[in-house]
């Protein structure tokens, strides 16, 4: 503080009204905010303003929501909506497209003022607070979508709720537009946080709005709903339900809006990553791949469909053993995203989990821990403990690091716990769950326990994925290693067989896991040739 007061007398003695004397006053508006001085604050963030705008001819939207928040805890609430109004004002005028996402901050502090003024006791009993016109020029959606894009689901939801409630209080097909929308927002959100049959319900209840409009209107938004639900069944794992709900949205889609309407966009990318899951990489690459094109010409690079569809080619170009291209392209997402979001975003933490994806595959266990450390960290902030992305990061951090196979079953133990309360019991997550409790009793020498394990993960996949998919291969290999070790050789050999049939009609002929496998059956030989 003292630095910046002295700093503030130097230049106002020797330039008077100036850019730096106004952010050195907002610096230290934010020093005596941090420190309780909250009056002291308001007043140096009110100098700040007056100066911008002799300086600038404007405010600076940074000052004014700090003047809000401020404001806000000295329960000025007209005050701090002024304020935040303001600054949204000028964002919208001056902010490039690319930039808009910093005024999901301002419409995030708007919201805040709003649940604090509707709840704070004082006005509840003079019933002083009137925000008929807020909510009727659409306030709550926008403030609901600013939290969506920030990546705080729970709060958004709160606001699309209230929007919900206003827009089933009125009447007219608007109003059932509206109400659809809402419903399929709140399905999105909840579906986010794993709470997939309250979102399937979301989406029916809009399905069942749209069905009952105009057939003209209602063809391109049933259509997008399906969608919707797909993407809900690809979470639980029902992937060929999904898979057709998509191929007939598409063509839908195609009809009604046109081949490049971002609404086909993001369809063809679900069923990119459908295919993804499927191990069908070439249907994954070439349905990404389109969708990439269409989306970089309509909407450009700097936006979260793109990225989202860039990061899962680059999860197809790692399974696919092209490891370096793979990397480029994710780091490359990583860094869009963040201009974008900031540091933090459950989005950014879906690309760097692919990232540590692609060192795993590549044997680089340490680097790959490290990165799920950051995934880990990063999703905490977003979700709380007993929700599926923090259980799949603490599944990843501790398979990527061996020598500690006690821990990491009582870790897969709790994951397993949160994994049964949201998906069905055949699940390709709880499949590849008992694999690695299969690999850490093998690390123990418990080869029963560890067969009895994969064969369980192998009836997962046969029903979820099929029996020629790569995670069913991944099972064989790894009950090929425990009956190598057991010197059954005929088995292990059969397995490892197995593998390679599999692996040969599903990747490239060069691929690491070919040439491991082949690799695997000759140890076989020679262990079985030494035991002779």
């Amino acid at each position: 503080t003292d630095h910046f007061t002295e700093a503030h007398a130097v230049f106002q003695s020797r330039f008077g009204d100036c850019k730096e004397v106004a952010m050195i006053l907002k610096s230290l508006g934010d020093l005596n905010k941090e420190d309780g001085k909250l009056e002291a604050s308001k007043e140096l963030y009110a100098e700040a303003l007056d100066i911008e705008m002799s300086v600038f001819g404007h405010h600076r939207p940074q000052t004014l929501n700090a003047a809000g928040v401020v404001c806000l805890m000295l329960d000025d609430f007209r005050g701090a909506m002024e304020y935040h109004r303001r600054a949204l004002q000028i964002q919208k005028k001056k902010l490039a497209a690319e930039q808009k996402y910093i005024m999901f901050e301002t419409l995030v502090l708007i919201g805040n003022v709003y649940y604090s003024e509707q709840n704070n006791l004082s006005n509840i009993r003079t019933q002083g607070v009137d925000y008929k016109d807020f909510i009727e020029s659409g306030f709550l959606g926008w403030i609901a979508n600013a939290h969506d894009m920030r990546g705080e689901y729970g709060k958004a939801i709160q606001f699309y709720e209230e929007s919900l409630q206003m827009a089933m209080s009125r009447s007219g097909k608007e109003s059932k537009r509206e109400t659809a929308l809402t419903l399929n927002r709140l399905g999105s959100l909840t579906r986010e946080l794993g709470r997939y049959e309250e979102a399937m319900d979301y989406h029916k209840r809009a399905l069942s709005i749209q069905q009952s409009s105009s057939q003209s209107v209602a063809k391109a938004m049933t259509a997008e709903t399906c969608v919707l639900m797909g993407m809900v069944k690809a979470k639980t794992g029902e992937y060929k339900t999904a898979l057709n709900l998509f191929e007939d949205a598409v063509l839908t889609l195609k009809d009604a809006l046109g081949e490049k309407h971002l609404s086909v966009t993001k369809t063809l990318a679900q069923i990119g990553q459908l295919h993804f899951q499927l191990s069908s990489y070439v249907e994954a690459f070439a349905s990404l791949e389109e969708a990439e094109r269409i989306q970089l010409e309509s909407v450009g690079e700097m936006n979260r469909d793109t990225l989202e569809t860039q990061a899962l080619i680059g999860r197809v170009l790692t399974a696919t053993g092209e490891y370096d291209s793979a990397s480029t392209k994710l780091i490359s997402v990583v860094d869009k995203q963040q201009s974008l979001f900031g540091a933090n975003h459950p989005s950014i933490a879906e690309t760097n989990q692919f990232i540590a994806e692609n060192f795993l595959e590549q044997g680089m266990a340490a680097e790959a821990r490290g990165v799920y450390v950051e995934v880990y960290n990063m999703r905490k902030i977003f979700f709380t403990m007993d929700q599926i992305p923090i259980a799949e990061s603490m599944v990843d951090v501790i398979r990527a690091r061996n020598g500690r196979p006690e821990r990491a079953l009582a870790i897969f133990r709790n994951a397993m716990d949160v994994y049964q309360e949201y998906l069905p019991d055949d699940h390709v997550l709880i499949g590849r769950l008992h694999v690695y409790e299969g690999d850490a009793h093998a690390e123990l020498l418990e080869f029963s326990m560890a067969i009895g394990r994969y064969g369980n993960a192998r009836e997962i996949f046969r029903k979820s994925v099929g029996e020629c998919a790569i995670d069913s291969a991944q099972v064989a290999v790894n009950t090929g290693k425990v009956l190598l070790r057991k010197c059954d050789y005929d088995g292990a050999k059969a397995e490892f067989n197995t593998a390679l049939s599999h692996y040969k009609q599903l990747l490239p002929e060069n691929h690491p896991k070919v040439s491991s496998t082949l690799s695997l059956l000759g140890r076989v030989e020679e262990e079985e040739a030494l035991c002779v």
